[in-house]
């Protein structure tokens, strides 16, 4: 076998490309859609908490999670947005729909 020597220098870059296409792959392939479970490892937050967060609706339904069967599916992009505080226009809706029935019925 006769190996050529002379494009040794580009071995360093292909690997970088190597790592780079796994990389890509790793995070085009990670989970959309958590149960419970997976939702509390990813977010730090026990199963009850969570439950708690859906039936006070701190999750709302048809944006943070959705219901196909029994078991519940959360968005894991809309729960990283809540995270970090970006709400998805609807929720902002429900909330000042809400706000407003709250003052109107104080007064």
């Amino acid at each position: 076998m006769n190996i050529s020597l002379e494009h040794l220098e580009l071995i360093p870059k292909l690997l970088n490309e190597i790592k780079s296409l796994k990389l890509n792959q790793a995070m085009s392939s990670e989970k959309r859609w958590l149960n419970t479970r997976e939702l509390s490892d990813y977010i730090g937050y026990s199963l009850d908490a969570i439950n708690k967060m859906v039936k006070d609706d701190v999750f709302v339904d048809g944006i943070h999670y959705y219901k196909p069967s029994k078991k519940l599916l959360f968005d894991k992009n809309q729960v990283d947005n809540w995270i970090v505080g970006i709400r998805d226009e609807s929720v902002k809706n429900r909330v000042n729909i809400a706000v407003e029935n709250i003052m109107s019925g104080v007064k």
